[in-house]
């Protein structure tokens, strides 16, 4: 680095007392913005250096290879088929890391937690993945909010995307109140410390209490609902459960099947529930078919997202609809 500014200062002073001062902030600023642009990167994770030809390189294997990709958008729908009108399976959160299986030019199949293979289309994601590539950042953080924003600025500036409950995201700085994170497309972006909790880039996300993930849950109160949905802009219950488990430490499926599948069953049943059980209904008293499930928030109230109403809202248990439509309730804390 000393050698580099010394070099530096030598070039200024040659270049501003030889030449058009014009000619030196187009020659200096340049070399000088490469240059720190360099330094971030090798500085912003271990086990990497230069070359001899200045490009990055790294000691360790990464765990994403050429078939990776990340979201570009708030969420990206998943589909069972290349087409819009096809079944949504899921949706995937902005940043969220991919597989591709295959791809035409519209459309790329991939595999969604190596549980999930649909479809999305080209322009949701972003082959570079270099702002999920652990070997550059040591931290990284989590929304716990149902909904923020990413900035351009630090303290001010234009919205660079909206992001939702279970977003992650790599950091580059911080400070008391902000981070800057990386974002697809090699940019980086200013969020709010608030409504975030940080981790090392590596680490698991550690286990909270049933209480602080039905608090989760009931964050997406007032919420529209829409099938395979895992954000703000609409969800289902399936999503509700997946992401509020999510940031409270436990990886469940992202659909009802696959969540009955997990957890314990809860002895008594509707008798013995606690806050963060979560029940699941079938679409009538004589199908053993899962349709709906609901987490229990306490005072004999759950939250879920209705399709008939379109929204997320408490339910009564007592109410016989559900009484008579109970396959079983899961504890997953």
């Amino acid at each position: 680095m000393k050698i580099k500014l010394i070099a530096l200062a030598a070039a200024c002073v040659f270049l501003f007392t030889s030449c058009d001062a014009s000619v030196a902030v187009e020659t200096i600023l340049p070399w000088l913005a490469e240059n720190r642009a360099a330094e971030g990167r090798d500085g912003a994770g271990g086990g990497s250096g230069s070359d001899a030809s200045g490009v990055l390189v790294f000691s360790e294997k990464s765990e994403y290879g050429p078939d990776t990709a990340v979201v570009v958008n708030t969420t990206a729908d998943v589909y069972a088929e290349p087409n819009r009108r096809s079944r949504r399976l899921t949706q995937l959160l902005f940043d969220e890391p991919v597989q591709i299986i295959d791809r035409d030019e519209l459309w790329v199949m991939l595999s969604v937690d190596g549980r999930t293979e649909g479809w999305v289309r080209s322009r949701d994601i972003d082959s570079d993945w270099t702002c999920i590539d652990t070997r550059r950042y040591t931290e990284r953080i989590v929304i716990t909010d149902r909904e923020k924003q990413i900035y351009s600025h630090p303290r001010s500036g234009i919205v660079i995307r909206d992001v939702g409950m279970g977003t992650e995201l790599f950091v580059v700085s911080k400070s008391d109140t902000v981070y800057q994170v990386a974002l697809p497309g090699n940019l980086t972006g200013w969020i709010s410390a608030n409504g975030t909790f940080e981790l090392g880039a590596h680490e698991t996300i550690k286990k909270t209490t049933a209480e602080i993930f039905a608090q989760s849950a009931v964050k997406f109160k007032g919420a529209s609902y829409l099938l395979g949905g895992l954000s703000f802009h609409g969800i289902d219950s399936a999503g509700i459960i997946y992401i509020a488990a999510k940031v409270n430490g436990a990886d469940l499926p992202r659909d009802f099947d696959g969540q009955f599948a997990r957890g314990d069953l809860t002895p008594g049943g509707l008798e013995a529930l606690e806050i963060g059980d979560v029940l699941f209904f079938s679409a009538n008293g004589q199908s053993t078919e899962i349709s709906n499930a609901g987490v229990y928030t306490g005072d004999g109230q759950f939250i879920h997202a209705n399709q008939h109403t379109g929204r997320v809202q408490y339910e009564d248990v007592a109410d016989l609809y559900y009484q008579q439509r109970v396959l079983g309730v899961k504890r997953y804390f």
